[in-house]
Formats: structure tokens, sequence, C-alpha cells
């Protein structure tokens, strides 16, 4: 079986679980349609395969989000994450620890950490200078993810992209991609079309696939993005009631 980076999760019994709120996500998206809102597609395999798919769908997933809250597609660096996260060349990596490292290292742009050739070069060491443009993002956003079922993905379509692992690729005398066996790749749920088979955005081909309805869709996974309110200093009106106090202090 071919390998495109996705590697199963451990789920831990401390994991935030869809219905459980601790999140705290609600709905931003009433049609649970995400095509509206694509971001710009990047190939996670060029003349070299990054075994990135998961950082390539976790931050589509966040490219979406941002577009329909904001009106803003931000660009980030596939790059980036895919180290920051300890993501394996050869291998890939987990959804788990991907989502872990945007909380504790941020991300950032497209053309800070952009594309390279070859692997060595795609996965050298991140300079201090980038890993500080992160570090001003965890300042700015508060991010968070939950595992949810299949059962409850359209409840959880509202809320966000859902990234889901599925079999890479093959593909049926209608078009549609069906599973073969075990999952070993990872993109992002965008919608259900009118026959109620499963849509995704992939970071391969033209991006957008549409499902066999029997090719079951692994480890769901709901994101959350919110901007941080901006701490206020001191204030003009402020400064005015230390004024008028010391006016009748006197």
């Amino acid at each position: 079986m071919i390998k495109y980076g996705f590697l199963p999760p451990e789920i831990d019994s401390r994991d935030y679980k869809f219905g459980s709120k601790k999140l705290g996500s609600v709905i931003i998206n009433e049609s649970g349609d995400w095509r509206p809102y694509l971001p710009v597609f990047e190939h996670q395999r060029k003349s070299i395969e990054t075994n990135a798919c998961v950082s390539f769908g976790t931050l589509s997933a966040l490219e979406m989000i941002h577009q329909l809250l904001w009106q803003v597609e931000p660009n980030y660096s596939d790059r980036y994450l895919a180290k920051i996260s300890r993501t394996d060349p050869n291998s890939g990596n987990t959804p788990r620890k991907v989502s872990e490292a945007i909380k504790d290292y941020g991300t950032v742009p497209e053309d800070d950490w952009g594309f390279t050739e070859p692997l060595k070069e795609y996965y050298k060491a991140i300079p201090d200078s980038i890993k500080d443009i992160g570090k001003e993002w965890t300042k700015n956003y508060s991010y968070g993810w939950e595992w949810t079922e299949t059962k409850d993905l359209k409840e959880a379509l509202k809320r966000s992209p859902v990234g889901v692992a599925v079999y890479a690729w093959s593909e049926n005398e209608k078009g549609e991609y069906v599973k073969l066996g075990d999952p070993n790749h990872w993109c992002v749920l965008v919608a259900f079309d009118e026959q109620n088979r499963a849509v995704v955005w992939d970071s391969y081909d033209s991006g957008l696939k549409t499902l066999a309805k029997d090719h079951s869709l692994g480890f769901p996974q709901i994101y959350m993005l919110n901007r941080k309110k901006k701490v206020i200093k001191k204030s003009w009106w402020s400064l005015l009631l230390e004024t008028i106090k010391e006016m009748f202090s006197w």
C-alpha cells in the first residue's frame, strides 16, 4: 500500500470529543458546506513526496475557517507545520501531534517558509526568526480540536471542516473513490453531495474528490479558531479619571 503520510493516532481519554462541550465550538456554517471557502490548492508532492498530508489537510481546514469568519484566506506554511510537528519524512505523522503542534508553536505564512526541494531541504531546521512568527500567531489566535464520530459528521460540518483519514486513491467507473484497505491518507471533509456522498478536499490532483458511499472515514477531527482579544493599555479615559480623583482629593 502506498504511503501518503497518515499515521493512526492513539485516542487519549483526556482528548476532547464532540458533544462534550469542552472545546466550546459553535455553529458557524449552518449549511455544512465548505466548498465556497476552499483555499488555494497546494500539492504535497511535487518532485518529492513530503508525507505531510496531515499538515496540508489540517491547515486547509484552518484556512477555510478563517475565510468564512474574516473574509480573508491566509496561506499557511505546510512545510513549517510538518517540521515543527516532527513529521517523519518517510512515514508521516498523526493528526493529534499535528494539532498539538499548532497549539504550541502556531503557524506562519507560506511566503515566510515555503515549499522547497530536495526533501532534506524541505525538512531542515527552522530558524528562530521563523519560529518567532509562529509564536506571535499563538498570541493572536486560540486554536482547539476534538475528535468526532461518523454518525455526527453532518452536525460537525456546521462547526468546522472535518479532517478525516481515508484510503487513497482508487477510482471506480462512476468516478467515485473507493476504499480497498486501511486508511493511509489525511484530507478534509467539506460537504456531502445530493447523493449523500462525502466530498473531500485533498492535497493531490485537483483538490476535490467524491467518495463512494461505503468509503468509511477514519478518526474525524474538527477544529476551532478564534481571534484573541487584545489587552487594552491604559487609555485617555483612565488617565482622565485619575486626574479627576486627584482634583477631588485636594
